[in-house]
């Protein structure tokens, strides 16, 4: 997949099927959008492209309710990727583009290359305020010689699937509800930092998963998770996301304990697949009875997810 990070002439290139949609999530309801795109242009021997945006418009537009990340914007680029798009465009959101009428933003796509046909979701707007709509997207292209198609939104088992209901599941701690949606996983990638140690001194390892700036994190609480490290292997583990309130720590953060796993890996980088959530945290009265809790949850996991 050919990537650009801005809006370049490449009339070169023959007739172009691009989804447009800002993405964020590429959940099943942005797969249906973009996978149609990739065949009906493999069926008319043209190429497929995404216009998406490397930042959330609200960042933007309104920083202080910009929703935070269901997903970095390298693993919405790997995303997008993997489902045989040829050519993305991936812009950041700017205050320039902002001001685009929706006239002008149509323009600016059509001014740079040989646009055949566009596929937008049903809730799809552009340009200055959302002002354009699907159906100003279409007389756009009869006036500019592109058709569009526009794709109803998925429902599963009675859900409309959206970002907005899918961050809501992630923060409430719903992961699996949340994966059913996605399509895949809730998965948070980070590099493995030094903690306080005090894993290893309970008898439970762990490695402390920095968070990346942003991204949003499921609810406090205990996970049965797969660890991947930076080979591809794929581990069973229990994470913990909290503060930790039996030790009064004020930092947030994910300790994973990986099951059957003495290797050293501070300074890689840990993929964090969440399965579903075993509980939610708890301030314990000793030592002991954190240890005896951390043993449960590690049957518990065993026993229902590995």
């Amino acid at each position: 997949m050919e990537v650009f990070t801005q809006i370049k002439d490449i009339h070169q290139y023959p007739g172009i099927y691009m989804a447009l949609g800002t993405f964020d999530g590429v959940h099943v309801g942005h797969q249906a959008i973009i996978s149609r795109t990739v065949e009906l242009a493999k069926n008319e021997n043209c190429l497929s492209s995404v216009f998406t945006f490397s930042n959330h418009p609200l960042n933007v537009i309104n920083p202080e309710h910009c929703p935070p990340l269901i997903i970095t914007n390298p693993e919405k680029v790997n995303l997008i990727a993997a489902l045989g798009v040829d050519i993305l465009f991936n812009i950041p959101f700017t205050s320039q583009l902002l001001q685009l009428t929706p006239e002008s933003f149509v323009a600016m796509l059509v001014n740079n290359l040989k646009l055949k046909h566009v596929i937008v979701g049903e809730n799809f707007t552009y340009g200055y305020r959302g002002a354009g709509t699907s159906d100003m997207l279409k007389k756009a292209g009869v006036l500019h010689g592109f058709s569009v198609d526009v794709v109803h939104m998925v429902d599963i088992e009675g859900t409309v699937v959206s970002s907005t209901v899918i961050r809501q599941l992630i923060k409430e701690g719903e992961v699996k509800q949340a994966a059913v949606l996605l399509g895949r996983f809730v998965t948070i990638t980070g590099e493995v930092i030094k903690g306080d140690q005090r894993g290893n001194k309970l008898g439970f390892p762990t490695a402390n998963l920095a968070i990346p700036q942003g991204l949003l994190v499921p609810a406090d609480g205990v996970y049965a998770v797969y660890a991947i490290d930076k080979s591809g292997q794929k581990f069973n583990a229990v994470a913990n996301i909290g503060n930790n309130p039996t030790f009064t720590r004020q930092s947030r953060r994910i300790e994973i304990h990986i099951l059957d796993f003495d290797r050293l890996i501070y300074g890689e980088h840990l993929q964090v697949q969440f399965l579903d959530r075993i509980r939610g945290e708890i301030a314990f009265n000793s030592i002991e009875q954190l240890k005896q809790q951390m043993a449960n949850d590690i049957n518990f996991a065993r026993k229902n997810y590995f």
